[in-house]
């Protein structure tokens, strides 16, 4: 099915298992005349559950930078080959929907935390790979995403070195990490992972923070890590994915 809530650890987050049928919650950028760039997004929870209350508040604030944004709900548990053919459809079916959703098929991006954040490495690395059999004509369009953006990504290293899951070269789109270096379970992965894309001569940009932990949001926090938002724009107009021409009528700004 759809997916099930499974009960509440007390921290005010839904989390959804047992998902079967993959499906994309579509938030559209509101009033907008020309194409919009887009952003798939992958949420988290070590790919047993989905934690999609902490991609809610991110797609409004893409929302509000004039970025249409979709929540994958991809399947789970225990099913990353699936989640794999989830997310290389989504980039499908949103790139060939473009004009009917007034989406920019050359600026649709991923951006996935935590196993989502692998998720998102993935599509962004393993664009090339058949994953299915195609299912109808959309699947002859690209599924490489034209940017994308890991934050607190797990499960990108084994010990010290990549993680298998990842081909590198330097056909990856743009690609942005935020991570914090006391998420210790996780962390070494961030580092590895840029560095294997620096190597491989694709574009990457880090910002790594001395606290934040993992499982960070929009939430607010003392520390600098909550400048992140910020700079991942500042990100996204310098690879001209906001362009500041198209900005002068979208209200909010931060």
């Amino acid at each position: 099915g759809m997916g099930t809530p499974k009960p509440d650890r007390g921290d005010g987050h839904i989390r959804l298992t047992d998902v079967t049928k993959p499906s994309l919650r579509y938030f559209p950028a509101p009033g907008k005349k020309q194409p919009v760039p887009a952003v798939i997004l992958c949420p988290g929870g070590g790919y047993v559950s989905l934690v999609t209350t902490k991609m809610t508040p991110i797609a409004e604030w893409l929302n509000s930078h004039g970025i249409s944004a979709f929540i994958l709900i991809y399947r789970v548990p225990k099913k990353r080959k699936d989640a794999f053919e989830d997310i290389q459809r989504a980039v499908r079916i949103v790139r060939s929907r473009a004009s009917e959703w007034n989406i920019d098929p050359r600026r649709i991006g991923v951006m996935g935390s935590s196993a989502g954040g692998h998720l998102a490495a993935r599509v962004s690395t393993g664009f090339d790979l058949k994953t299915y059999e195609e299912v109808d004509k959309l699947d002859a369009v690209s599924c490489k995403p034209d940017f994308t953006v890991l934050l607190y990504p797990a499960y990108m290293n084994k010990g010290k070195e990549l993680s298998t899951d990842f081909s590198v070269s330097n056909k990856i789109s743009p690609t942005l990490i935020v991570s914090a270096k006391d998420d210790k379970g996780f962390f070494p992965g961030s580092p590895i992972y840029a560095e294997a894309l620096k190597e491989a001569g694709a574009s990457i940009r880090v910002h790594f923070f001395e606290k934040g932990g993992h499982g960070f949001s929009l939430r607010p926090q003392q520390h600098p890590l909550s400048t992140w938002p910020e700079l991942c724009v500042q990100w996204l107009r310098d690879k001209d994915i906001i362009k500041e021409a198209e900005q002068e009528n979208t209200p909010n700004k931060n």
